[in-house]
């Protein structure tokens, strides 16, 4: 997309007029990266680009797909309208990476990666790594084939998805984007929870000349909180009355504990399966965690008996190895601490220093699948101020 002329300045091909294309196709243009010649790609179907021989040997830009290259142009002309600096594929030397599209805010530079083919997940943390290693924010917004909902509002993520879930103290909400140049529609994601691979999300989505370069940092669905918690009703309800087969190997010792204690999903405690902060990056479903903790630990405990952080923390440590590590430094709050506040939230503790509790209140294992669900909603009304309604489906 980008090459440099004879007098070494970089020129972009898409935002020139037929005739300055015309013109360049007289000059000698050479790649950035390797300095060999490069011809100009401008024809009626394809983005105009520059290409090497189909020899060459550098990699600078090969195996761009026609909406890659497209999404870049897209993100490009989007921050320029605004009035942002633009660099198309901007080499940064000390970490040597090349950025889709550079751009500075203020005093801080944003680069935008338009990811449309799959990535590891490791690959992506060190890439971001890099970027805030040299002050420059990363922002990944992921192509169409990355769209994938298979029921309304839920989404299956990748690994790299969930890595690159941009958290505070960038956003107001943990968020993921998705960018689809055929029908110019920026979709911002805002993770209300990810179970494994699948995410509730509300999500917002506009013609990208709608959205603003904040908006993708402070847009806030309006009622998501409400929203988010009668779509964890509906999942506790499904928790609770599915019929289970055995996928993994988590789900069937999951299962194969709770038989140990005479028990079944359906006539769980309304305190397990609740969301908990920064829980989209560890592997063990929220459900096993907490299930642990509320038999194994919090039901041991008599009411007015006290508990310190660490102890419970260390005796839980198993849950917590098995992890992605998030791109961002977000909010370094430990998922079961979080946890412990939506229980004092939902009266079963209270805190009496930061790092130390007290138990204040017997858990209420329902006996029967209705009694559970009603418990189950008024949980929720506790936690999210969801009204409590007839039937939540």
């Amino acid at each position: 997309m980008k090459a440099l002329n004879e007098q070494g300045q970089a020129v972009i091909a898409f935002s020139q007029p037929k005739e300055k294309l015309d013109a360049l196709r007289q000059e000698r243009l050479t790649c950035p990266a390797c300095e060999a010649p490069v011809l100009l790609k401008a024809g009626t179907i394809n983005i105009p680009h520059f290409a090497h021989e189909r020899d060459a040997s550098c990699d600078y830009g090969a195996g761009e797909s026609e909406t890659h290259l497209t999404g870049k142009m897209h993100l490009a002309t989007w921050l320029f309208r605004q009035q942002y600096p633009v660099y198309l594929e901007q080499y940064i030397k000390a970490i040597d990476q090349r950025a889709d599209v550079l751009t500075k805010v203020k005093d801080t530079y944003v680069a935008f990666e338009y990811q449309c083919s799959s990535i590891d997940a490791d690959e992506l943390l060190a890439r971001t790594e890099g970027y805030m290693s040299q002050g420059i924010i990363p922002i990944w917004i992921f192509g169409p084939n990355f769209r994938k909902p298979y029921q309304l509002s839920f989404y299956r993520v990748t690994p790299s998805m969930r890595t690159a879930i941009l958290s505070e103290p960038y956003a107001k909400t943990p968020r993921f984007f998705t960018y689809d140049p055929a029908d110019y529609s920026l979709h911002i994601h805002e993770t209300d929870f990810i179970h494994q691979h699948n995410a509730f999300t509300t999500t917002s989505h506009e013609p990208i000349s709608n959205w603003s370069l904040p908006h993708l940092f402070a847009h806030r669905a309006p009622q998501s909180n409400q929203t988010a918690g009668r779509q964890w009703l509906k999942q506790k309800q499904r928790f609770r009355s599915k019929q289970r087969q055995f996928h993994s190997d988590v789900e069937r010792d999951y299962m194969n504990y709770l038989y140990s204690q005479s028990l079944h999903p359906q006539f769980l405690p309304s305190s397990i399966y609740l969301p908990a902060a920064n829980y989209h990056v560890y592997q063990t479903p929220v459900y096993i965690w907490q299930t642990s903790f509320i038999i194994d630990c919090f039901n041991e405990l008599e009411v007015g008996e006290r508990f310190d952080w660490q102890d419970i923390v260390g005796m839980m440590d198993v849950f917590f190895h098995d992890r992605l590590t998030s791109a961002y430094p977000g909010q370094p709050i430990h998922p079961l601490y979080d946890y412990m506040n939506t229980l004092e939230t939902l009266g079963l503790l209270t805190k009496t220093s930061p790092k130390e509790f007290e138990k204040v209140s017997d858990v209420v294992f329902p006996k029967t699948l209705d009694e559970a669900l009603a418990l189950d909603e008024k949980a929720i009304e506790t936690m999210f101020h969801v009204p409590q309604t007839e039937n939540v489906k």
